[in-house]
């Protein structure tokens, strides 16, 4: 038991080691890192796609049935090639969408507050107002600065991950 506790208070510090990293990289470089990332992505697709492309060529050879490498072997390449052209363009188009979202329904909750008043006397509309005025406020931000808006959200993500890994740190600490 002791070795099971001792082995899983080493992978705690290996994995905040790694928390610490990224996130200090996304906090301080969240372009190049989403840059690094997209690529590493594409690269793991390929990779694999390559890997199961040699696994039904293999089959093939040998006059085995082949099984659905190649055709995964494809789609992961595909999928490699999407990630590697198109993740950029669609991460920009997110923000967008969701912008447009929230000012849909931030307008919406305004609305509601203001009618919610007339419907009961002793309810204050200002906090459903003030909210659906402050998703409004959101979701136009994010659709006039939508990239802007991803970077600021992963430099978010870096600093929760190096929290997190403080955390962790400190409890494996306290384990030992």
């Amino acid at each position: 038991m002791y070795s099971f506790v001792n082995r899983f208070r080493n992978y705690v510090w290996l994995k905040s080691l790694a928390y610490i990293i990224f996130g200090l990289m996304f906090l301080f470089e969240p372009h190049e890192t989403l840059n690094a990332f997209i690529g590493i992505l594409a690269v793991f697709f390929a990779i694999f796609g390559i890997i199961n492309l040699l696994s039904a060529w293999r089959q093939r050879a040998r006059a085995e049935i082949t099984s659905y490498s190649l055709s995964i072997g494809i789609s992961q390449l595909v999928i490699a090639v999407i990630i590697w052209i198109f993740a950029k363009p669609l991460l920009a188009f997110l923000p967008f969408v969701v912008g447009l979202t929230l000012v849909i329904m931030g307008i919406s909750k305004t609305i509601d507050g203001l009618q919610q008043h007339r419907e009961y006397v002793n309810v204050s509309p200002f906090p459903n107002s003030l909210y659906g005025m402050i998703l409004t406020l959101l979701g136009i931000m994010l659709m006039f600065n939508p990239f802007g808006t991803v970077l600021v959200v992963l430099q978010f993500f870096g600093a929760i991950l190096v929290i997190m890994s403080v955390m962790d740190i400190v409890l494996a600490w306290r384990w030992r």
